[in-house]
């Protein structure tokens, strides 16, 4: 039980370095993106500008990922690990997700 409660701190320790080097990461990427959108803005060439907007989809592409790895971070981080649930079971410990019923 111990080793299941430690790799879960450990698991939660990881997510949470993570969750936050993927918001100052999405905090560049959207500066990056706005002045892109600017520079797009004041160039009168036509080439020049279709490589800035496929610089700005490129950039928007990879703001989506990390805010979608986020979200999966999140979602993971809210449900309890199976393999935790397994190693309750397997010390004895009762689980929350017991179907026992005493009257």
């Amino acid at each position: 039980m111990v080793s299941a409660v430690s790799s879960s701190s450990q698991a939660t320790q990881i997510s949470s370095s993570s969750a936050s080097s993927n918001a100052s990461q999405e905090a560049a990427l959207e500066k990056q993106i706005q002045a892109k959108e600017d520079e797009a803005k004041t160039v009168e060439d036509q080439v020049q500008a279709a490589k800035l907007q496929q610089e700005i989809a490129a950039l928007k592409a990879k703001l989506a990922a990390l805010k979608a790895a986020d979200k999966a971070a999140q979602q993971e981080q809210s449900a309890p690990s199976d393999a935790v649930a397994r190693q309750a079971e397997f010390d004895g410990d009762t689980t929350t997700t017991s179907n026992e019923f005493w009257m």
